[in-house]
């Protein structure tokens, strides 16, 4: 499998870049599924998860990501789920949730792409349904810094450092018949989480 091999190539790429510090890396689950949901601050910030979490990781990832030279291949090597596809992003939708169904891990990116300006968007909340539907516990993570070493429009590296927060996993009930009002409402809570953990990263870098 490439998954452990780009995963140490990644672990290279970013000490040289400036290393990544991170918090609450006990709140990682050891087993079971679950899903792990965290802002968004540049392309790079799949591969800055998969360099510093243990385990593996599938990422959804937007189709897009896929075209770019290197993040593509790293990503699509990683085992990572399109989604945005035109094609139709059902069978992904399947594909994801049977990864929870089999114990593993997905990542998703909840503001519907890359903020331009490093600050939180409002949360797209469709992701909310993968939590619902499987009853997953969900890990909230913050990113910082990623924007500094690759920011948007860029495709090379820069120098910096760059810092995760990872919150306490929240156990979730597993529901048969999701609304949209559900979905909203989970979206929302988890956008207060994720803020609180990238204020907590920024008081820490200060």
């Amino acid at each position: 499998m490439l998954y452990p091999f780009f995963k140490v190539l990644c672990q290279i790429i970013f000490l040289l870049t400036g290393g990544i510090k991170v918090y609450g890396k006990e709140n990682i689950l050891k087993k079971g599924p679950f899903v792990l949901i965290a802002n968004h601050q540049s392309i790079i910030d799949p591969l800055v998860l998969m360099a510093c979490l243990p385990g593996k990781i599938t990422f959804l990832a937007a189709s897009y990501l896929f075209k770019i030279p290197i993040v593509g291949l790293i990503i699509w090597a990683g085992g990572a789920i399109p989604i945005n596809d035109p094609k139709g992003d059902f069978k992904h939708i399947q594909r994801a949730l049977a990864k929870l169904e089999d114990g593993e891990a997905i990542g998703i990116f909840l503001e519907g792409g890359v903020s331009l300006d490093g600050k939180l968007k409002e949360f797209m909340p469709g992701w909310a349904y993968f939590a619902l539907k499987s009853g997953a516990p969900i890990i909230p993570v913050a990113i910082s810094g990623s924007r500094k070493v690759l920011p948007v429009g860029h495709y090379l590296l820069r120098p910096g450092k760059i810092a995760v927060n990872i919150g306490e996993p929240i156990l979730m009930d597993k529901k048969t018949r999701i609304r949209s009002s559900d979905l909203k409402k989970l979206s929302e809570s988890m956008e207060e989480v994720v803020f609180r953990l990238l204020y907590q990263l920024e008081r820490k870098q200060v």
